[in-house]
């Protein structure tokens, strides 16, 4: 028969709760710059993964884990405004990017709002799930010709196999941003405030002689709720090209930049 897996269930506060919060938080949808035009819109996000040193990437006191895979993702973003809604979505089709693949869907709603003090103030709820694939855990390069102990535990507890670990993305935010239009319109600076419900998953994927899941290693899954704060720009000249940087900061996980270029169907 086959054995069952083990879910253990972390929090912020433990150290498999952080690391799996860094790694969620970097995949959060923010406003990316706010370079909505008019009618729909189509861009590309780029958002910069920032690395993490030994102290970080261990968990446990067994090892470090191979997480500095990719140094950025890429994200498309498609847009549509109507009826005094903005809905917005992302897919990131299974396509593997520096050492990872990723399968990453994404969608946000945002409301009319109300003007305040020169500021245009709007609610905005957003979600993202999905699938990334890495060696992780078990990864040859991180272990191999690094130390007997390394080489053991490669040997014994991997089966001498790299692993095909699987990071799962399970998010729901609400934020309230403030928009304020300068330039003539053409620059549009926002701030935004918020939470998110995270239950993200971490599935180790450590492969047995026959090349299957160990049954032996839990699946990781964190529950937690967390502030969130965004600080950005979008420049919106009279063309149909914007253009939009952000910061995106989630206190305790991640400190993270992003860019913006999108085309819009109407200027």
């Amino acid at each position: 028969m086959a054995q069952e897996r083990v879910i253990e269930r972390h929090v912020f506060d433990e150290p498999e709760g952080r690391l799996l919060a860094f790694y969620s938080a970097t995949m959060a949808f923010t406003p990316g710059g706010l370079t909505a035009g008019n009618g729909w819109s189509v861009g590309i996000e780029m958002s910069y993964v920032p690395f993490l040193n030994e102290a970080q990437r261990r968990p446990s006191l067994d090892k470090p884990e191979a997480t500095n895979l990719v140094p950025f993702f890429p994200r498309p973003r498609l847009g549509v405004r109507f009826a005094g809604l903005y809905v917005e979505g992302s897919w990131i089709p299974p396509m593997r990017v520096f050492d990872v693949e990723a399968n990453l869907l994404s969608g946000s709603i945002s409301g009319v709002g109300w003007a305040m003090a020169g500021w245009h103030i709007s609610p905005r709820v957003w979600g993202a799930t999905g699938r990334v694939r890495g060696t992780i855990t078990c990864a040859a390069s991180a272990m191999v010709g690094k130390g007997a102990d390394l080489e053991t535990y490669y040997a014994t507890v991997c089966h001498g196999r790299e692993s095909d670990d699987w990071f799962e993305p399970r998010m729901l935010g609400a934020e309230a941003i403030a928009v304020r239009v300068l330039a003539d319109g053409a620059l549009r600076a926002y701030v935004g405030a918020g939470a998110r419900v995270d239950r993200s998953r971490f599935d180790i994927g450590v492969l047995t002689g026959e090349g299957v899941r160990d049954p032996d290693h839990p699946i990781l899954e964190l529950r937690a709720t967390r502030p969130h704060f965004t600080l950005g720009a979008g420049w919106h000249p009279r063309g149909r090209i914007a253009t939009g940087a952000e910061l995106f900061y989630a206190p305790g996980s991640v400190l993270t930049a992003r860019a913006t270029v999108r085309w819009s169907a109407r200027p």
